[in-house]
């Protein structure tokens, strides 16, 4: 059993319309709303490539409602810890015409400190049963800097793989607890240890850096259409074809689906990366959340280019 940890739960609205800019009216061409976050994301994923997982998280309100209610519809199994207020909601406006997309999101519910203690002993009461754990997002309000890595050290207590996509503070205190993997995407964070991500160099200097320390995997985006991957077998470069992509949005949670099945599976080094890159191209081309099927991926895996670098 694969547990997600999502502390930042969302409804995600997607609006689709022509030549979008600020100021104008807009009548919507297409509109999609479904359960979102970077945890609750990859526990859909995981469904559409044959796994079942365990959503946790806060929830509040009417929102938290739907999250939870769509979630189930999905054959995704719910654990969440429920809370005073509402859970954010992210717009996301598609400019068809430009193929850009432009997202406002919100910081989300006050997190009472009874909560989050109680978040704590549920994870500890599910832990027995897990094979891996994926935690990341944003941290709402009232939830501590220190949640990722207090999460990460229950987990590894227990000897269970953990994989951690976050920014900031947040993430560089996950670092110090030393997750199985980390995912780096440098646009939502500039910088980590005090190095700038700013050049491949950058990239590679730090990823040696929590290398040394003691994570296995560290993955940092690299353009639109490349992740660096550093590994026990040293530094893959891997890219992927896209022909007019439709959406971003869940690229980095589809990553580290295909991550955490490659793992369950057994898969080498580069037959993991290939896989969880095809996750990647597949769900960024799919017009609803996530991707298509587990086929549609592993069709597409082996166009993976991968160089070692």
């Amino acid at each position: 059993m694969i547990v997600t940890i999502t502390p930042n739960p969302a409804m995600d609205e997607a609006y689709s319309t022509d030549e979008f800019r600020p100021g104008r009216w807009y009548r919507a061409k297409d509109v999609a709303r479904a359960p979102g976050g970077r945890g609750v994301n990859v526990s859909i994923i995981l469904k559409q490539l044959g796994y079942d997982s365990v959503a946790t998280g806060f929830l509040a309100g009417h929102t938290g409602e739907y999250i939870k209610d769509e979630l189930l519809s999905r054959g995704i199994t719910t654990n969440f810890v429920n809370t005073k207020g509402e859970n954010r909601t992210n717009t996301f406006i598609k400019d068809v015409t430009g193929g850009i997309e432009t997202a406002v999101t919100e910081d989300g519910p006050i997190v009472a400190d009874d909560a989050v203690k109680r978040f704590f002993w549920n994870l500890e009461r599910i832990l027995p049963r897990a094979t891996a754990v994926q935690m990341g997002g944003s941290l709402p309000p009232g939830v501590p800097v220190d949640f990722f890595r207090e999460a990460v050290d229950r987990v590894k207590k227990k000897n269970i793989p953990v994989y951690v996509d976050s920014s900031g503070d947040a993430l560089d205190m996950a670092i110090e607890a030393l997750p199985t993997l980390v995912k780096i995407d440098h646009r939502f964070v500039n910088t980590v240890r005090n190095i700038t991500l700013s050049t491949l160099d950058h990239l590679i200097e730090i990823s040696k850096k929590i290398f040394d320390e003691g994570v296995d995997w560290i993955v940092t985006s690299y353009f639109n259409r490349s992740n660096l991957f550093c590994t026990t077998k040293g530094f893959y470069m891997a890219e992927i074809k896209l022909d007019n992509p439709v959406t971003y949005r869940a690229a980095s949670d589809a990553l580290l689906a295909g991550m955490m099945v490659a793992r369950e599976e057994r898969m080498g080094i580069e037959d993991s990366i290939r896989f969880g890159m095809s996750c990647v191209r597949q769900t960024v081309m799919c017009p609803q959340k996530g991707l298509p099927s587990r086929a549609a991926v592993e069709i597409t895996a082996g166009e993976v280019n991968i160089q070692k670098i």
